[in-house]
């Protein structure tokens, strides 16, 4: 895999986020191509290698654009890339060659978590964000989806478990999504949205709309 690295500026700020945290989505069908993600389960019998993955296609780049105060880092759990420190507006993408599932973490702050799976059916990249909802609370911060306002994500279960896309607010959930099913998600407003998964809540994911 290889990485490289451009500057972009920031389309929401904080201020802007944290306004728009009681904005709400909806679950509707999708109306235009939407941003691929999967649920994984790397290990079946590890649910700590559960959890919410950007998908992308064989030889395609995800972008991380860090959208927070700190700096942070794309890291693969595995040591196969690593973005080194992004800092607070600037973007990273890394090109994925080889098919699979890699798990990654922010050096700096390792409990924010992501997945990466890289599949040759997929048809586009989704952009991603390394946000901090709330500065003050270390647990708020994590990867996030990119999309704009109108945009779909869709949600595939790759895993052998059902599993929810449920916000945090109770602003959506796509109730229980089973094992090969896909679940999309339209985002009519600008914000920021967190999410479990209910029957497992260690699934955690974010989705910035801006």
């Amino acid at each position: 895999m290889t990485s490289f690295f451009k500057r972009t500026s920031l389309v929401l700020t904080g201020t802007v986020l944290g306004g728009a945290l009681s904005l709400m989505p909806m679950v509707v069908s999708a109306q235009v191509p939407p941003s691929p993600q999967a649920m994984v389960e790397m290990s079946p019998t590890d649910i700590n290698t559960w959890g919410f993955a950007a998908v992308v296609p064989v030889g395609g780049a995800i972008s991380w654009t860090n959208m927070g105060s700190q700096a942070h880092t794309v890291t693969a759990t595995d040591g196969s890339f690593d973005s080194g420190l992004v800092a607070p507006g600037e973007t990273a993408s890394i090109q994925f060659d080889a098919a699979g599932t890699y798990a990654y973490v922010c050096t700096p702050h390792p409990w924010m978590k992501g997945y990466v799976v890289v599949s040759p059916d997929a048809s586009s990249a989704p952009a991603m964000a390394m946000v901090e909802a709330n500065p003050s609370d270390i647990n708020s911060w994590g990867f996030a989806v990119n999309v704009p306002a109108g945009a779909t994500v869709a949600w595939t279960n790759t895993g052998s478990q059902a599993h929810t896309v449920t916000a945090t607010d109770g602003s959506f959930d796509t109730g229980m999504v089973t094992p090969g099913s896909t679940a999309p998600v339209t985002f009519g407003a600008a914000g920021l949205f967190q999410y479990v998964c209910t029957p497992h809540p260690w699934m955690k994911g974010t989705v910035v709309v801006s």
